[in-house]
């Protein structure tokens, strides 16, 4: 598994569609997904926004995001970075960033490589 972060509109699926080789039809928006959905898929976007779905139902971010690595170790996940900036002042806004952060970092510690976009241009931190 591979993990891209970084800020909304920072050029992520362009980044890895041009250093993955990935046409669009591969890139997958998941925001609409349900935890099954992501088998054999190879990129998908908007994980965050999946993860405030899955909030939302009731789901355990973590044990959630456990399932999808284990059943596609292979794929490619971009994620917005949320944690930065104002804090909200709506309690479901605060827990959704800090559950989306955890789900960050245990993606990020199972993933072969980390790598943060910045007006298209990105960096491998890990």
């Amino acid at each position: 598994m591979r993990l891209i972060i970084g800020g909304a509109c920072q050029g992520k699926r362009t980044y890895a569609a041009a250093q993955y080789g990935l046409s669009r039809e591969d890139i997958r928006d998941c925001s609409d997904f349900a935890p099954g959905d992501f088998a054999e898929k190879k990129c998908v976007c908007r994980f965050h926004l999946f993860l405030r779905n899955q909030m939302k139902s009731g789901g355990d971010v973590i044990a959630i995001t456990s399932k999808i690595v284990q059943s596609n170790p292979g794929i490619l996940i971009l994620m917005d970075e949320i944690g930065c900036g104002v804090i909200p002042m709506e309690r479901e806004e605060r827990l959704w960033r800090e559950e989306t952060g955890r789900a960050g970092c245990y993606l990020a510690a199972h993933a072969e490589s980390v790598e943060r976009v910045v007006c298209g241009c990105g960096v491998r931190i890990k």
